[in-house]
């Protein structure tokens, strides 16, 4: 017979593991340091530390709430991006190469592409004249006339 009893580290190492993968999903930056407490307890539960399921728990609660309130910050600047800085392309200047007619889309070139634009003002802007770039809503851009 086949025996598939599971070590309590084993438990704890597939746990912490499954939970990091779904920190790729969700990118919340929340499961990913309960994973890593999970890894820890897993660790610490392997060299014989935490040999009781009640000092398993505390390990893990400790080090995932440890770990969440001195990482989570800095880990979202890393990898989420810096929400407090405006975009690169917020205030370039572009050439427009398809008249942007008032509540329609045009055409405008932008690091050698020609992108969909549109523009909120009440006036065409002309084809050969300047805009500038004000966000990129999904495949568009939406712009203003520089003068």
């Amino acid at each position: 017979m086949l025996d598939f009893s599971f070590s309590p580290a084993l438990i704890w190492a597939i746990i912490g593991l499954v939970l990091l993968i779904c920190e790729l999903a969700t990118l919340s930056f929340i499961l990913c340091f309960i994973g890593l407490g999970a890894l820890i307890v897993s660790l610490t539960t392997w060299i014989g530390l935490t040999t009781s399921f009640s000092s398993q728990l505390i390990v893990f609660s400790a080090s995932s709430l440890f770990l969440m309130l001195l990482l989570r910050k800095t880990a979202r600047k890393l990898f989420a991006g810096h929400g407090d800085l405006p975009p690169d392309y917020t205030g370039q200047r572009v050439a427009v190469i398809k008249d942007i007619p008032a509540g329609k889309e045009g055409t405008i070139q932008y690091r050698g592409s020609d992108w969909i634009a549109f523009s909120d003002e009440a006036q065409t802007i002309p084809e050969g004249a300047w805009a500038e770039i004000l966000a990129i809503e999904g495949i568009r851009v939406k712009v203003k006339s520089v003068t």
